[in-house]
């Protein structure tokens, strides 16, 4: 457990975290290569897809390393956590050389893996389909971007708003950075952990003529948060208080935007868009919580942005602010993945889960953005794309 800082040591950490995300990030874009398109010919991206810095070599014991994962809500592990994309090592923390960064296969000291760099090559797609191989190795494998939707920052695509439980990477000086790739975790220790979702987003720019013809949009920050496979949310609401989050009854506001009670961080992380405008991450397949339509969130902002606190984000009071939305996905999909494995399953029959499942088109809830992912399960694992058109000035 973390000692409490002094305010001047919390500012320098705030200070020193940030220069070194920025100088990371840097490399982390810089580092894949090739071009996107919407071709079914496309290739999958090098690396894991996403941005965001090396984590180091991984910890035990559930601390993280300077842009690392983090034991509380970060990735998994037995005995300790792996730095963003890294693979586990003997008794839980990554093996010597083994974090990556999440895109370009940046090495943990920032250089570049040949070994585990563009797992494109060497089979890891085949006709458009996830290779099994690569499947079985844990990899992120970025798919091809065909019959992808397209979130546009325009009209009333971006209605479903922010939403009351966004948190800034710099918004609290004692939890974990959210620069991660593998954000997987869960409120209840004992339950199960439901299943693996490798998620990918893709940024364009508004001035790309059609998708066959995409303007990426590398180095900005994209935040992601859903909940996790019991409908929980991190960070909000106290257990055993009057603010607990209780997913199976109707939401009635409590926890509120104002409740950031724990240091908890799973089902939630930022990372940088790589030179193909891709981040990629690993986390879980959401649940559902009573009173919403089972949904994701996503923020983006020019790098360098400030925590506001508790607000909504607009250009107004966050100039580095971009876009902001949440998607849904198909009942049917949904359905299939609740209905399989838990601890989803059990709570299938449960007053309000119909609803809350439905795919959130446009009437389906006030203020829905009416998008829903491209998303697929095989072997025990949700793949999920979405891409989003916004003006990056």
């Amino acid at each position: 457990m973390r000692q409490p800082k002094t305010n001047a040591e919390n500012a320098n950490k705030v200070v020193k975290r940030r220069q070194a995300l920025q100088s990371l990030g840097a490399l982390a874009v810089m580092g894949s290569a090739f071009g996107s398109s919407c071709s079914s010919n496309d290739k999958a991206g090098s690396g894991a897809g996403g941005g965001g810095p090396a984590g180091g070599s991984g910890s035990t014991g559930g601390t993280r390393s300077t842009g690392g994962s983090a034991g509380t809500g970060g990735s998994v592990g037995s005995g300790g956590s792996t730095g963003s994309g890294g693979s586990p090592g003997s008794g839980g923390s990554a093996g010597s050389g083994g974090s990556e960064a999440g895109a370009g296969g940046n090495a943990s000291d920032g250089s570049a893996d040949s070994s585990d760099a563009a797992r494109s090559e060497g089979g890891a797609m085949t006709d458009g389909r996830l290779d099994a191989s690569a499947l079985d190795a844990g990899n992120l494998v970025v798919p091809p971007w065909d019959d992808v939707p397209t979130c546009m920052a325009i009209s009333a695509t971006d209605g479903a708003g922010q939403g009351p439980f966004f948190i800034h990477d710099l918004e609290k000086n004692d939890d974990i950075s959210l620069y991660r790739q593998d954000i997987r975790g869960q409120y209840n220790a004992n339950a199960a952990p439901g299943v693996e979702m490798q998620l990918h987003l893709r940024i364009l720019s508004s001035a790309s003529t059609n998708c066959r013809s995409p303007i990426l949009v590398p180095g900005v920050d994209v935040y992601i948060w859903h909940t996790d496979a019991q409908g929980f949310y991190s960070g909000f609401g106290t257990r055993g208080t009057a603010d607990e989050q209780k997913p199976d009854s109707p939401y009635m506001g409590i926890p509120g935007t104002m409740n950031l009670d724990t240091t908890e961080r799973f089902c939630r992380g930022v990372l940088i868009s790589n030179a193909d405008g891709v981040v990629s991450f690993r986390s879980v397949f959401p649940g559902w919580y009573n009173g919403r339509v089972l949904h994701i969130h996503v923020i983006v902002f020019k790098r360098g942005s400030s925590s506001i606190g508790r607000g909504n984000y607009s250009k107004q009071n966050a100039p580095a602010w971009l876009f902001t939305t949440q998607f849904y996905f198909d009942k049917a999909f949904t359905q299939s993945v609740h209905s399989q494995y838990e601890p989803y399953q059990s709570r299938t029959t449960l007053a309000g889960y119909d609803r809350s499942i439905s795919s959130g088109k446009m009437g389906t809830e006030p203020a829905s953005s009416g998008l829903i992912a491209k998303a697929s399960l095989a072997r025990d694992l949700v793949t999920a794309q979405m891409q989003i058109v916004l003006d990056p000035a």
